[in-house]
């Protein structure tokens, strides 16, 4: 028997069905959110929005089941697709602190995956609204997915600047792509092909991110044990090639075998080999390794394939790419240190981390929201009265203009020192060459454009990025970079 919708319930659940595809950190999401609830723009936060809508949610579906009982073979067409959409969502919204405490067990757990504690409760919903053993593996596969990429980037991206909602965007459509139609029916299971470059300076947050990204993969789920492919802890491995010398760096990268070279006492297996089809490996400090490790890293990322040292064995790596430099990429490729063709395999996308210096002239209540984050990897809850304290202090050691150089790493360290000592020595900012007055040296008055060419000028010295000043001063970058290129 074919379940009909009336107009109204159509329109409904077509709303709710756009939600489920709306990237969650995206000013769309509030609009449509809106429109749903009929409220203004502002109204809410998030989390109210999202409790309202599950109300009603209840509601409708409560109805729905009254009627006929709810399942998904009793819709055809676009209908069924709507239907099928706007239920996940509900679903998934319903079923969010298990999953959130599920991804706490698993922390503490470790590498061996667990079993999903209220599996058996969820597979039955799904029995119950009419879908196959196949679709039920795939869609839990996939609501664990959601929860862990929201949980994971909110973790690791914190603050309120503009620079910061766009990176929060950028994340979670490097993971969902910014068409998830295309993902759900395309490359899901397929995200080892796309690779990740992070840019930015050190101390912007790159390795938090590429963690966020690298324990956000797909990965399937069993039926029978009621358990995950493999932990999502698992699922990430990381190495900073810096810490290692270029004949040490190769055996960690692609493993050794036994008797290799002088101490490789056993095999060894790599960083290629310790990561899985579902895993991602996080190369970072990419841009301070030699040519001929480039050259071998760019033929594992393009035939996915290498040989352990001292081995002909070929081995497949199946894995993601995630990789990460603070040094200006560009100036590495045109002074030959950073081979062309391994910079095209590493960037599907290219995600640059705003630096401090950069958030904080976007929006001074930024250092605010930091404290707090930061304090909380100290103490637990941070009250209101302590954190307006270290702020306090940090505003009285540390001069206006200050660069931050080593950007949220620093204000961390500094944050703890402030904790133990009671105050902190930032180093003294060098004298810069800003012309911030309306008038010239020569007496005159600035033009509107010369101010304008200034105040470009005077951004690129504190964020030394045309991106940003871009941003910033509401320009294409183009016009920014022929402003600091001109002698007028």
């Amino acid at each position: 028997m074919k379940t009909r919708l009336a107009a109204e319930q159509y329109d409904f659940f077509s709303r709710i069905a756009e939600l489920a595809f709306l990237n969650p950190f995206s000013k769309e999401r509030e609009q449509v959110d809106c429109r749903v609830l009929d409220i203004g723009i502002g109204s809410l936060s998030f989390v109210e929005r999202r409790e309202a809508i599950q109300v009603i949610l209840d509601e409708r579906f409560k109805a729905l089941e009254r009627q006929a009982g709810f399942d998904i073979r009793r819709f055809q067409g676009r209908m069924q697709e709507v239907m099928c959409l706007a239920w996940l969502f509900y679903l998934f919204h319903g079923y969010q602190q298990p999953f959130i405490e599920h991804i706490k067990a698993q922390k503490h757990a470790g590498d061996k995956a667990i079993e999903l504690a209220f599996a058996a409760e969820l597979v039955g919903r799904f029995e119950q609204a009419g879908f196959t053993r196949e679709q039920t593996a795939y869609y839990i596969a996939l609501l664990f997915q959601l929860q862990r990429a929201f949980t994971f980037i909110d973790e690791a991206v914190s603050g309120e600047c503009s620079a910061i909602f766009e990176l929060r965007m950028r994340l979670w459509n490097n993971i969902f792509t910014f068409n998830p139609a295309w993902y759900l029916d395309y490359l899901c299971d397929r995200m080892e092909d796309f690779s990740l470059l992070l840019l930015g300076e050190t101390g912007t947050g790159k390795s938090l991110v590429a963690r966020a990204i690298g324990c956000s993969g797909y990965i399937p789920f069993d039926m029978v044990s009621h358990r995950f492919a493999e932990s999502f802890t698992a699922s990430f491995r990381a190495i900073n090639l810096s810490q290692y010398s270029t004949g040490l760096l190769e055996s960690e990268l692609f493993g050794h075998k036994k008797g290799a070279f002088t101490g490789a006492i056993d095999n060894h297996p790599g960083l290629f080999a310790q990561c899985s089809r579902h895993g991602s490996v996080f190369i970072d400090e990419i841009g301070d390794i030699d040519i001929p490790i480039q050259v071998k890293l760019l033929n594992v990322i393009q035939d996915r394939v290498y040989s352990p040292v001292g081995s002909h064995d070929l081995q497949r790596f199946e894995g993601r790419v995630i990789s990460a430099t603070n040094r200006p990429i560009e100036q590495l490729l045109e002074k030959g240190l950073f081979r062309v063709d391994l910079y095209y395999r590493l960037c599907s996308d290219v995600i640059t981390l705003p630096s401090l210096r950069e958030r904080l002239c976007e929006n001074p209540d930024e250092l605010r929201s930091l404290i707090a984050r930061l304090l909380e990897r100290v103490i637990e809850s941070p009250d209101v009265e302590l954190v307006g304290r270290i702020e306090t202090k940090i505003h009285e050691a540390v001069p206006p203009d200050y660069h931050w150089p080593g950007n949220v790493r620093e204000l961390e360290q500094c944050i703890r020192r402030i904790c133990l000592t009671g105050t902190y020595q930032a180093p003294k900012p060098q004298a810069g060459n800003e012309q911030t007055g309306f008038r010239s040296e020569a007496g005159g008055y600035y033009s509107a454009q010369q101010l304008l060419q200034n105040y470009c000028r005077f951004l690129y010295d504190r964020l030394e990025s045309f991106e940003a000043v871009a941003r910033i001063a509401g320009l294409d970058s183009r016009t920014i970079k022929k402003y600091l290129h001109s002698d007028k």
